[in-house]
C-alpha cells in the first residue's frame, strides 16, 4: 500500500512540473496503472477477505484497463 500511495504521490509531482497536457497525462497514467491496483491489492490484504475486499478488488480491476484508454482518448482531444 505504501508503495501505491508513493506512485501516487511521484505522479503528481511529475504532472505538476510538466510542460503540457500530454507529458501530463503520462505522469497521471500511472496513478490508475498501477498506484490504484498497488493501494487496492494492500487494503485488501490489511482487511482480510470481506465484501468490502471484493469491491475494492473489483473497482481496481475496472481501473486497470480503462484508465490508459481514458487517458488516451483525452490526449486525442487535447492535441486537437
Amino acid at each position: 500500500m505504501t508503495a501505491g500511495v508513493l506512485v501516487c504521490l511521484l505522479s503528481a509531482l511529475g504532472a505538476i512540473r510538466a510542460p503540457d497536457v500530454l507529458h501530463r497525462l503520462h505522469f497521471l497514467t500511472r496513478v490508475t496503472s498501477v498506484g490504484t491496483p498497488m493501494i487496492a491489492i494492500g487494503l485488501a490484504v490489511h482487511a482480510g477477505w470481506h465484501l468490502a475486499t471484493a469491491l475494492l478488488l473489483l473497482c481496481a480491476a475496472v481501473m486497470l484497463p480503462a484508465g490508459p484508454v481514458l487517458a488516451s482518448a483525452t490526449g486525442r482531444v487535447a492535441r486537437r
